[in-house]
């Protein structure tokens, strides 16, 4: 036993452990959610839809996420996604590790990097590919060359440092906020002011800038439609009219405490620790990495009385590990309960993560997103449009959900036309669908009882449909019977035709 703990012990000063401990994590969180998943997520279906457009910008988010997901899509399989989602989480951690090996040297970022399993959104909530989980290597590397730049004073590492955050903003503007702190740090402390007499920090603005200004040109063009939404998104009617700040705030702290919860009782298992001699100029460049934009955010969110939704920190915590151990270290490192610790951690979120997607469905008594039957229903749509018209399907119309996965699904691979907006589908303009015609998809029911109604907006916006276009044929509900873990299904799809104008009468 002694000899085996000595064994590990002495492992964690090799770097191929730390790289061990990182391909295991992209194989164990690639094979789960595929292993009980038959569709893609929302947010995955979605990052889809905009990336085939090769737009430099989309209602919802800057372009980053879409074109990665493009770039990663393998046909219609589901598998080259799940991949690419736990490719940037472990391309982040790697970036978190060197930040680690830099301040700690390689025993104790690699314990870091093995106790950042207990950050939920690196794992449970990670599976999902989006404009969050595409955030995570960009800030670690970007916290990893700030660091090195401040230190060294290199270029190189400056001219990283721009590029990072210039890719960063690309992915989701919440990302602003490390360079935000960063620039701040610069300008308040003393001995980082001095950077700014250097081509340093000039050079990282210039190809930041660089990087940025496409989008900038794209969302001057169409009416900052993205920020206006990232701004939507943060307001709250009910904050407004009820004036409940505090009460958003406390939720904030509370759930972002929470996730930090087991990250802080894994490295406490590490064992007593005690404060680090570090210079004044560390210590608050290690506090603007770890903790300001945190801080930033809440301020910012109180300060304009908006929500602040959870995962908006998700990238915030990559560095926790390392930063904590360099701001306080443990004075005898107790492997053996650490590693125990760890592994009864990753088996557990392992556990939920697959109960509740085999079972949760059953409890619910409607199928979540990702058993939902896609596949079937794209090919069934696609094959009746086919039919009907004779030529290959080229736009889907509808809900977000339905319209992505057709879409993805489908072998045809129409452009997604958001509800039939065109304010959310910049990339498509109305003589577009005049010509092609398209396949207008809305869900009513997912569940295993008797198909309900259409919902009453869903019916206002069938007739608000037929009033744009009095071509469109509505055609009788498609019924998918299936299952899921032994239980049967029905999924209820309504749907309609608008011909292309070539074979219209």
């Amino acid at each position: 036993m002694t000899a085996a703990r000595l064994s590990f012990a002495d492992s964690l000063e090799d770097p191929r452990t730390a790289l061990f401990v990182l391909m295991l994590h992209l194989l164990i969180w690639t094979a789960l959610p595929l292993l009980v998943s038959r569709n893609l997520p929302l947010d995955v279906v979605e990052a889809l839809a905009w990336g085939r457009e090769w737009q430099w910008g989309y209602y919802k988010h800057p372009p980053l996420s879409g074109w990665i997901a493009e770039m990663a899509r393998w046909g219609t399989s589901n598998w080259s996604l799940f991949l690419l989602a736990q490719v940037m989480v472990t391309a982040g951690l790697a970036g978190a590790w060197l930040l680690g090996k830099d301040l700690l040297g390689t025993r104790l970022a690699t314990l870091a990097l093995i106790a950042t399993e207990g950050v939920h959104y690196f794992n449970l909530s990670s599976t999902e590919f989006n404009a969050n989980v595409v955030m995570f290597p960009f800030w670690a590397w970007a916290s990893l060359s700030f660091w090195r730049a401040t230190q060294s004073g290199r270029l190189i590492w400056w001219l990283v440092l721009g590029l990072c955050c210039g890719l960063g903003t690309l992915g989701k503007y919440v990302f602003l906020l490390l360079p935000a702190c960063m620039f701040i740090y610069t300008l308040v402390h003393p001995a980082a002011r001095r950077c700014w007499a250097t081509a340093g920090p000039w050079a990282a603005a210039a190809v930041f800038a660089l990087i940025l200004a496409p989008h900038v040109s794209w969302a001057i063009d169409n009416d900052w439609a993205t920020l206006q939404y990232a701004l939507g998104r943060g307001h709250s009617e009910e904050l407004a009219r009820t004036g409940s700040w505090a009460q958003e705030f406390v939720h904030f702290v509370l759930a972002q405490s929470l996730v930090l919860l087991p990250l802080w009782a894994l490295l406490r298992s590490l064992g007593p620790a005690a404060a680090s001699s570090r210079p004044a100029e560390q210590r608050w460049l290690l506090f603007t990495l770890a903790l300001a934009p945190l801080l930033l955010i809440m301020t910012a969110a109180t300060l304009a009385q908006a929500k602040m939704l959870h995962m908006w920190a998700s990238p915030f915590f990559l560095c926790a590990a390392p930063l904590y151990l360099a701001w306080r270290q443990p004075r005898v490192l107790n492997t053996s309960r650490f590693i125990k610790a760890t592994l009864v951690w990753v088996t557990l979120t392992a556990l939920v993560f697959a109960i509740t997607a085999l079972w949760g469905p059953q409890k619910k008594h409607r199928l979540d997103r990702t058993s939902y039957p896609g596949r079937e229903i794209a090919q069934t749509l696609t094959a009746q449009w086919r039919a009907q018209t004779g030529q290959p399907l080229r736009i889907v119309a509808g809900e977000p959900f339905v319209s992505g996965t057709v879409a993805h699904y489908s072998d045809d691979r129409p452009t997604v036309f958001y509800d039939a907006d065109f304010s959310e589908s910049l990339w498509l303009q109305p003589e577009q669908v005049h010509r092609d015609g398209a396949l207008f998809v809305w869900p009513i029911g997912r569940g295993d009882t008797a198909m309900p109604p259409p919902p009453a907006d869903s019916r206002e916006q069938v007739q608000a449909l037929l009033a744009r276009y009095p071509n469109l044929q509505a055609r009788p509900t498609l019924l998918i019977h299936t299952s899921w873990m032994g239980k049967p299904y029905t999924v209820a799809v309504a749907w309609a035709v608008l011909p292309p104008a070539s074979v219209r009468p």
